[in-house]
C-alpha cells in the first residue's frame, strides 16, 4: 500500500528493473514449459484478476498483429520474509503489499520491439472513480486496486491497456537461487553497507538471492577499494541503473538457458512463476507462448525505456510530482498507438523546427582540451539553446543521443555538424533535447546546414543508457562506473 499523504518513505528496492527480471524470467519459463507438455496445467493455477468487461481493450478492437500494451504492476510484498532479512531494509514500519512500480510494456509482435514506460509513484493525478487527486500509486489500494489503477491510467493519459500483469517482488531472491545464482566478475573489492553488499576481494562471484538483491539495491554508498582506500561512486541512481542492467542481462540469459536445459530447474521456475504472478482473465496460454517464442532471442539491452518528465511539487504537507504535460505528449502518443515517426522519433523532418527551439548539450569524448565548450559556443552562434558542456568517456564515433520523441531535433543538429554521426535514442538524456558526444572523428560545426538527405537515417537501434557529461572533472568517468572498472561475467 502507499504511504499516508503526509509521509514519503524512501524506497530502497530497485523495482523498475527487478520487475523486468521477474517478468522476463517468468515468460521464458512458461514458454519453455509449453514445449514439455505441462504448461496448460500450470497456467490454470495462476491467479486471475477479475476486471470489468470494458476495462481492457478487446482483441477485436485492434488489428491483427498490432502492438499490445501490458500494464505491469510490482506488488512489493514482504510476506514470508523475516524481520532481519536484508530485503526488508528501508521498508520502515509498513508491511504487506504495496506498489511503487507502475509500467506499461508495449510489445510489437511484427518487429519484436519492446518499449517500457514508467509512471513515477508520486505522480499527482485525479484518481478514477473518486473526486480527489492523489499520488498515482494510491489508485492501487484496496480490493479493486487493479481496476482503479487501469481506469486512472486510461483517464489521465489515454493509453489503452490490453493485458494486466502483477508480479510479486519477494520472488526475486527465489528466482536467483532457482538458477543457481548469477555470476559476476568484480575486478576490485566493492561494498555498500546500506544494502549489505560486501565483496572483500577481486574475482568472480556467483551471487545468491540475498547477495544479488544487495548488489542491485546498492546506490549512495557503493564503494570500490582502489589504491588502498575506499572510493565512493558519485553517480547515484545512474550508477545503480547501469549495474542493474548488467545484472539483468546476465540473469535473464542464465535463467532461460538453465531452465530449457534442465527440466527440474524449469519445473521449479514454473512453480515459482505460478505463485509470483497474477494476470487478467483475458490473457490466454497461447498469448504467452506466442509472445515468448517471438521474443526468445530478445536482447534486454534493446528494451527502450521511457520515464515521464515531471517537476517536484508540494501539496499540503506532501511531496509529489507534477507532469510536464507538453513534454510528455510525444512519449504518450507512442503508447497510445501513434507511430514514433509522427512524434519526432523517426526520420521525418519537422519543416518548422528551428535551432532556437532545440536545447543541445555537448560532452567531450575526443579528449581534445576545451572541445566541449568550443563546440557549445559554435552551436550557440547558429541559434541552438546551450546546456552546460562537460566530459564523457572516450569515444571513437561522434554520437547524437536524443531524448524520446526528439529524433527530429537530433537530425536538425546533425545538419550543422560537418562530419559523420551516429544516432541513439536514450531515456537518460534529461538536461537537453540532444546530447552531442564528440568522438575522435568529430570535424566541426558549419554555419550553413547540410541538406536533409545528407543526414543518415535514424534506425530502430536504440539505447537506454547515455554517456552523460561530467561537468565538474576532466577525468574519463563512465556513468555508474569508477574509471577502469568493468563488471562482467565473461571470465566466470
Amino acid at each position: 500500500m502507499s504511504a499516508p499523504l503526509g509521509g514519503r518513505p524512501r524506497r530502497t528496492w530497485p523495482q523498475r528493473l527487478l520487475i523486468a527480471f521477474n517478468v522476463v524470467c517468468i515468460l521464458g519459463a512458461l514458454t519453455a514449459a509449453a514445449t514439455l507438455g505441462y504448461f496448460n496445467d500450470q497456467f490454470g493455477e495462476i491467479t486471475r484478476i477479475q476486471l470489468g468487461s470494458d476495462t481492457l481493450r478487446q482483441e477485436k478492437e485492434r488489428p491483427a498483429g498490432a502492438p499490445v500494451n501490458y500494464l505491469l504492476v510490482g506488488a512489493d510484498d514482504d510476506t514470508g520474509l523475516g524481520a532481519d532479512d536484508p530485503a526488508t531494509r528501508g521498508r520502515g514500519t509498513i508491511s504487506g503489499a504495496r506498489t511503487d512500480t507502475i509500467m506499461v510494456l508495449r510489445v510489437d509482435p511484427k518487429d519484436t520491439t519492446a518499449r517500457l514506460l514508467s509512471f513515477p509513484r508520486d505522480l499527482w493525478v485525479p484518481i478514477a472513480g473518486t473526486n480527489t487527486k492523489a499520488r498515482i500509486n494510491e489508485a492501487f489500494e484496496g480490493n479493486d486496486g487493479a481496476q482503479r489503477l487501469i481506469d486512472t491510467i486510461k483517464q489521465n493519459f489515454g493509453i489503452p491497456i490490453d493485458h494486466y500483469v502483477q508480479v510479486n517482488f519477494a520472488s526475486f531472491k527465489k528466482l536467483v537461487d532457482s538458477v543457481g545464482g548469477v555470476p559476476i566478475n568484480f575486478p576490485e573489492p566493492v561494498r555498500a553497507r546500506s544494502s549489505g553488499l560486501d565483496i572483500p576481494t577481486a574475482g568472480c562471484y556467483t551471487l545468491d538471492g540475498t547477495q544479488a538483491l544487495a548488489f542491485v539495491r546498492a546506490r549512495k554508498d557503493y564503494q570500490v577499494l582502489r589504491d588502498g582506500r575506499w572510493q565512493l561512486d558519485l553517480s547515484g541512481d545512474l550508477g545503480r541503473i547501469n549495474r542493474q542492467q548488467l545484472f539483468i542481462q546476465i540473469a535473464i540469459k542464465r535463467a532461460i538457458a538453465k531452465g530449457i536445459r534442465n527440466p527440474a530447474t524449469l519445473r521449479r521456475l514454473v512453480e515459482l512463476a505460478v505463485k509470483s504472478v497474477a494476470i487478467d482473465q483475458q490473457l490466454r496460454p497461447s498469448d504467452v507462448v506466442d509472445l515468448g517464442k517471438r521474443f526468445r532471442n530478445f536482447n534486454p539491452k534493446n528494451l527502450v525505456k521511457y520515464t515521464l518528465p515531471v517537476d517536484d511539487a508540494v501539496v499540503g504537507a506532501a511531496q509529489v510530482l507534477d507532469l510536464r504535460a507538453d513534454e510528455a505528449e510525444p512519449i504518450l502518443e507512442i503508447f497510445r498507438g501513434q507511430p514514433a515517426e509522427s512524434t519526432g522519433g523517426g526520420n521525418g523532418e519537422a519543416a518548422d523546427l528551428q535551432p532556437e527551439q532545440v536545447r543541445v548539450q555537448v560532452a567531450n569524448g575526443s579528449r581534445i582540451d576545451g572541445q566541449a565548450r568550443e563546440v557549445t559556443n559554435d552551436l550557440t552562434r547558429v541559434g541552438f539553446i546551450p546546456a552546460s558542456p562537460g566530459n564523457s568517456a572516450t569515444a571513437a564515433n561522434t554520437t547524437l543521443q536524443y531524448a524520446p520523441g526528439k529524433g527530429a531535433q537530433a537530425r536538425l543538429v546533425a545538419r550543422y555538424l560537418t562530419g559523420p554521426v551516429v544516432f541513439q535514442e536514450s531515456d537518460q538524456v534529461t538536461a537537453s533535447d540532444v546530447l552531442v558526444v564528440t568522438g575522435s572523428d568529430f570535424q566541426g560545426v558549419t554555419a550553413q546546414p547540410k541538406a536533409a538527405d545528407q543526414v543518415p537515417a535514424i534506425t530502430t537501434s536504440t539505447t537506454t543508457t547515455t554517456t552523460a557529461p561530467d561537468t565538474t572533472t576532466t577525468s574519463t568517468t563512465l556513468v555508474g562506473e569508477l574509471p577502469g572498472q568493468t563488471l562482467d561475467a565473461a571470465s566466470c
